[in-house]
């Protein structure tokens, strides 16, 4: 998909049952096929390699693993990337040694090794790589993403109004002291669930609707992109879904939402919501959760932080990972 994409192209849609790992619901996974133990030998390269930098400092964004003696690390990571592509879509690593290494440390061994699944990118316009996800005691706004807020966020991929990352990822540095529980969802199960029981709402997901772009752009740009929810390039469905942003680009344009369009995405929302259709985790601090953004769709509980300790309070640390394009947000 290119961001030129319009209301006239005629889109491919996939009108056959999906099939594969990626295809679940809640029975069909365990615990076991998304969490994945960080093996001794790779967490003993983690170690000398943080040994390391304490001797011969580097910036994180400078840090690259062809410098480094990682191989068990590597060999992990191909795994992890194996998951995402071709597993469930999901992966919970666990765990880095949070009482050993500090922020910045944890930081660093986070940057590497998920510059072994792709190339890190920008994930905000101004050309942030990595991203802190935390509380700023804001409320979701127009121009205010949910991530720097502690309330509840529904299902999304992330940055579906514009040129998302196929791999995300998110660091534990602190955990919330009330709250805060992940849920995934297959939206891949989703689409073969609305083919059976609402095929022409599948259609209308495969045209284009309105996003809000959240002020992530030049002045003087437009403030929506127009994308799909769905695509289907002859061999791969891909999705992009937060129904929040849709509501608030027709608001932006002024546009009619078609009755059609806000029935599909209220639909698809619901069938993610259902309990058997998705899993539930809370994660801790140390382990890191990697996602296939174009299979799987989450959401976050709200939270609660403790309030006379800025320290204690939640912090996760956010990355995007793309090989195709530029390494800049607009892709």
């Amino acid at each position: 998909m290119t961001m030129t994409e319009n209301a006239e192209s005629v889109p491919a849609i996939c009108r056959e049952p999906l099939d594969g790992p990626g295809v679940w619901g809640r029975k069909d996974v365990s615990e076991a096929d998304w969490r994945m133990p960080i093996p001794p030998a790779a967490l003993a390269e983690i170690e000398e390699l943080v040994l390391t930098l304490r001797r011969h400092p580097m910036e994180t964004v400078a840090l690259d693993p062809r410098d480094y003696a990682l191989d068990a690390c590597r060999r992990f990571m191909v795994r992890v990337r194996e998951s995402l592509d071709h597993g469930v879509g999901f992966a919970v690593l666990d765990r880095l040694p949070t009482d050993a290494f500090d922020k910045a440390e944890l930081k660093n061994v986070y940057w590497l090794l998920s510059g072994m699944i792709a190339r890190p990118v920008a994930q905000s316009f101004d050309g942030r790589l990595l991203y802190d996800v935390r509380d700023t005691g804001r409320r979701i706004e127009t121009r205010v993403r949910g991530d720097l807020t502690r309330q509840e966020l529904s299902w999304h991929t992330d940055y579906g109004f514009n040129f998302p990352p196929p791999h995300i990822g998110l660091l534990v540095l602190r955990t919330a002291r009330e709250g805060g529980t992940s849920r995934v969802a297959s939206m891949l199960a989703t689409h073969n669930l609305l083919r059976d029981r609402r095929p022409a709402l599948l259609e209308r997901l495969y045209d284009p609707f309105c996003w809000n772009r959240q002020g992530e752009h030049a002045e003087g740009d437009a403030v929506v992109h127009r994308f799909p929810v769905f695509t289907y390039d002859g061999k791969e469905v891909r999705g992009r879904f937060i129904k929040w942003l849709l509501y608030k680009g027709y608001e932006l344009t002024g546009e009619h939402f078609d009755e059609a369009g806000r029935d599909a995405i209220e639909t698809m929302f619901d069938i993610m919501s259902e309990p058997d259709r998705h899993v539930s985790f809370s994660l801790q601090a140390g382990q890191i959760q990697y996602v296939n953004n174009f299979r799987i769709a989450h959401c976050r509980t709200e939270y609660e932080d403790p309030a006379d300790d800025p320290e204690a309070r939640r912090h996760l640390l956010r990355i995007f990972l793309r090989d195709e394009g530029k390494r800049s947000f607009m892709g």
